[in-house]
């Protein structure tokens, strides 16, 4: 393994350096206001929203160093699980299996990194199990902050194509008690409470939910009983006082059956991260430090055919942040972190037999990581990031993630970002238990992002990247496990929003990948010959499970009517993704899925009938569209028209 730092780590490097003697000769002295002064935050034309995970510190969208999307609580009330929300998302791709969504972000499954109050929904157990569906409530998230491309130089492992961090609500947000209650298609069943409250410089808040459902998969033909509903149960607490104290946890439990129509098997699934951290900040005039340490269980059971594997894996972390600014215009991050990982409760059992065996009775990893951030503003509208995070994993050896961004905003209302970025991700205990010996997958990404943002009025964004993916971890179509391939891949995304008046919004975004996208995985391999068992002869399959749609399209309108009503419609637009010439796939001669359109929509009416009164009612895929998705073992029906409608009364 590489620890020396390659070419373009060393160019980066060297561009930090020319921009430093710049700043330095450009006069900048004490007296100037702090780069992230309140007072500073707002260039010309530019909105309220902020972003914190770009830098590790809350600045405007168009000053972070990153291509960033961020969605607030009034919209996610459109929505009732995440993947639905970054379904809309420029670059995101959101596909199914027989159980859950496979969440594709520039065209990678299943890569980014989702965290909650600085906690990660990933370890070494497992990096693609984030909560996705029902299992995670969007009632107490106050916004969803979304980067696309790599973060692995400020957050470290798994912040690999991308991050999704969720940010809670507050108890002054609330100051009081919250019920909701929800029905609707496939028995679905839901309550949730919250409560909340703000004095003396304290502020708490607590939520509630359980939901149950039958899911839109179907049960198998012939079958005496019908497969088991799904359900949900989902608590958070989070205590503060003033900026110096916080304390936070989740837990969650849920189990979600399935149906494998192909095999004619039923099957159920439980991953569910839960965690309690602890943070302690303290201020400066120019200077602050911050203490957080937290411990996370994933607690997984695949229960399927006559194999039962389970895992109660569990991670704890330590890490200190120091921010310093320095003249003014300099902010200067120095951390570091340590966790360590127990997947050491792994097992393997069969049903019906006396047969249970340790999969990985000694396993365990520890991470070391420290990680260095300059900010600082050349001058007015141009500001440059450089960082850069050394990681010593017991396991996979030593990584620098590398990371610069260059920010510039123009004639009052452009702004153009020069980004680039390396982010690596461990193979998951999962992966390691079929195959050892697999090398970390990395990326380096490159991006140019050119944005128009006319006050609140009108934005347009465009943004260009081109990523180098080295040792992609795959599974090929024999169902082996190995660093397959390295792989370039190189896209577009255009998003567009447009507010002529405050009761009316229309939105829409474009993503393109470029190039042979659709080439998926080969593999050959000797196999007797059905004419003569002597002999062998080369069979090769190939796969595409893993490839994203070439173009994905998405648009919606929002209209508020009578002061407490509101309706939004929204489309999304998928093309066509190839299937394997051979099994189950090719059935019927098909080698692709044809392109497919879905709509959806919502109406929503608050202080109606009574004050403090508010209801919903969505429908999703109102045309009741017949489409299809790529499953494990073969072809998924898509979910069909489906109505959903909830009440919610604050107290």
């Amino acid at each position: 393994m590489r620890t020396i730092l390659p070419f373009r780590t060393t160019s980066a490097l060297l561009m930090y350096m020319l921009f430093m003697v710049v700043f330095f000769s450009s006069g900048v002295h004490a007296g100037e206001p702090d780069i992230f002064d309140d007072a500073e935050l707002m260039f010309i034309g530019e909105d309220l929203y902020t972003v914190s995970i770009a830098s590790r510190k809350a600045e405007p969208l168009q000053r972070a160093p990153a291509a960033v999307t961020v969605i607030h609580a009034d919209e996610l009330k459109k929505y009732r699980t995440l993947a639905e929300v970054l379904r809309q998302v420029p670059g995101v791709f959101v596909d199914r299996n027989e159980l859950k969504e496979r969440i594709y972000l520039r065209g990678i499954p299943d890569s980014f990194l989702v965290m909650m109050d600085g906690v990660p929904f990933s370890s070494d157990a497992s990096t693609v199990d984030y909560p996705r569906g029902m299992e995670l409530s969007l009632d107490y998230i106050e916004k969803i902050e979304i980067i696309r491309g790599p973060g692995s130089a400020l957050w470290g492992p798994d912040a690999f194509s991308g991050i999704v961090n969720l940010v809670t609500r507050k108890g002054e947000d609330l100051q009081g008690v919250e019920i909701k209650a929800e029905t609707g298609s496939y028995d679905t069943l839901g309550t949730s409470f919250q409560a909340g409250f703000a004095k003396n410089g304290w502020d708490g808040f607590m939520f509630g939910s359980y939901a149950q459902t039958e899911g839109f998969e179907h049960d198998l033909p012939g079958s005496l009983r019908h497969r088991r509903s799904d359900r949900y149960r989902e608590v958070y607490a989070r205590l503060s006082y003033r900026d110096i104290f916080e304390v936070s946890g989740r837990w969650s439990r849920y189990r979600d059956y399935y149906s494998d129509i192909t095999n004619l098997l039923e099957g159920s699934e439980f991953k569910s991260f839960s965690f309690v951290q602890a943070t302690l900040n303290k201020s400066f005039e120019n200077a602050s430090i911050s203490l957080q340490g937290w411990y996370q269980y994933f607690d997984s059971l695949d229960d399927y055919d006559q194999t039962r594997y389970t895992q109660f894996n569990r991670q704890y972390g330590l890490e200190a942040k120091y921010d310093q600014t320095l003249f003014g215009n300099n902010f200067v991050t120095i951390g570091a972190s340590y966790r360590y990982n127990d997947g050491a409760t792994t097992r393997l059992s069969l049903h019906e037999q006396d047969f249970t065996r340790d999969v990985f009775p000694n396993y365990d990893t520890h991470l070391a990581s420290v990680y260095f951030q300059d900010k600082w503003k050349v001058f007015e509208g141009l500001e440059a990031t450089f960082g850069i995070r050394y990681d010593k994993h017991r396991e996979y050896r030593r990584f620098f993630s590398p990371r610069l961004g260059i920010t510039y905003s123009f004639l009052d209302y452009f702004s153009l970002k020069l980004l680039y970025g390396r982010a690596f991700r461990t193979p998951s205990l999962a992966v390691v238990i079929e195959e050892s010996g697999l090398d970390p997958e990395r990326i380096d990404s490159y991006e140019v992002a050119l944005g128009f943002h006319y006050n609140n009025i009108f934005s347009m964004e465009v943004n260009y990247f081109y990523n180098e993916y080295d040792d992609i971890i795959e599974r090929d179509p024999f169902g082996e496990i190995s660093n397959s391939s390295d792989e370039l891949i190189k896209g577009v995304e255009v998003s567009v929003s447009w507010k002529p008046f405050d009761s009316l919004s229309l939105y829409a975004n474009y993503s393109h990948l470029f190039g042979d996208r659709q080439k998926g995985a080969s593999a050959t391999r000797l196999e007797p010959s059905r004419e003569d068992p002597n002999q062998t002869i080369e069979s090769t399959l190939e796969s595409f499970f893993n490839v994203a749609p070439d173009n994905v399209f998405n648009c919606g309108i929002d209209y508020s009517f009578l002061r407490r009503f509101r309706v939004n419609l929204e489309m999304n637009y998928v093309d066509q993704r190839k299937l394997s010439g051979t099994g189950q796939f090719a059935a019927g001669g098909r080698r692709h899925l044809g392109s497919y359109v879905l709509f959806d929509v919502g109406l929503f009416a608050r202080d109606f009938p009574v004050r403090n009164l508010e209801m919903a009612l969505k429908i999703k895929n109102i045309t009741d569209k017949d489409y299809d998705t790529r499953g494990v073992f073969g072809l998924i029906d898509g979910e069909g028209s489906s109505m959903y409608f909830m009440m919610k009364y604050r107290f």
